[in-house]
């Protein structure tokens, strides 16, 4: 490992980069870069964003994916009567910007929910590094395919449950996603409510019902406004739905 980061250099990717949690994707990827021959130089793979700043727009043409190394990064769609709904709230080690692979416009918005930096990935540089390192593109189609469950997961919850049980799974996948791991622990929302409400299909009224509700079953546990702490009986109930 210090040898593939010595052979990248803070010149590309920058000290902090060491240091960061999913870091060495990133001099991974720029390791990979230099032996396809790649100019570092032409690319500039840092990038911060405030909340409320949009990292790409619904119709612009696609010309990267991304990594979240830091925050949260929503993603929204424009509903048939052109209101905007959030389809997916991204967290750090995951990419965005895959539907966009091919060419076209983003089909949607990538908007951060929380002050977020990320590494950016240009399509051209992606292409080439996958035409000699199957590695890379494994890492891809496993991004891909996170996002294919997840939509296929949203739609599972909205479509089939009760308001009740959409609001437990949701925090629920949120954890695991957060930890790494199924087990009871403190779930970080640093997302506005309305936008939680918003990818479950539900207003914030009702939102803080069901939060309610839950806690009143000793499933979860109210921390403060954007912690809620997870218990091992819900991450039971989860289990029995899946």
């Amino acid at each position: 490992m210090k040898q593939m980061l010595d052979s990248v250099g803070d010149g590309v990717l920058g000290a902090r980069c060491r240091v960061c949690a999913v870091g060495n994707f990133c001099y991974q990827f720029q390791a990979w870069a230099n032996e396809s021959g790649l100019s570092s130089s032409k690319y500039n793979r840092k990038q911060n964003i405030a909340p409320g700043e949009a990292l790409y727009v619904h119709g612009e043409t696609s010309a990267a994916v991304y990594l979240v190394c830091e925050g949260v990064i929503k993603t929204e769609t424009e509903t048939e009567d052109g209101k905007q709904q959030v389809a997916h709230f991204h967290l750090p080690g995951e990419f965005l910007g895959l539907e966009g692979m091919g060419g076209g416009p983003y089909p949607g918005s990538a908007i951060a929910c929380s002050p977020a930096r990320v590494c950016r990935f240009s399509q051209d540089e992606v292409f080439s590094v996958c035409g000699r390192q199957p590695d890379l593109l494994r890492k891809l189609f496993a991004g891909l395919g996170e996002s294919i469950r997840s939509e296929r997961y949203k739609w599972k919850l909205v479509r089939n449950e009760i308001a009740y049980y959409r609001v437990l799974f949701f925090l629920c996948d949120l954890l695991i996603r957060q930890q790494g791991v199924a087990h009871a622990g403190t779930v970080l929302l640093p997302m506005e409510k309305r936008d939680i409400s918003s990818y479950l299909g539900m207003n914030p009224a009702s939102l803080s019902r069901e939060l309610s509700k839950l806690e009143t079953k000793f499933l979860i546990k109210r921390l403060s406004q954007d912690q809620i702490y997870i218990r091992e009986t819900a991450l039971h109930v989860l289990d029995d739905f899946n």
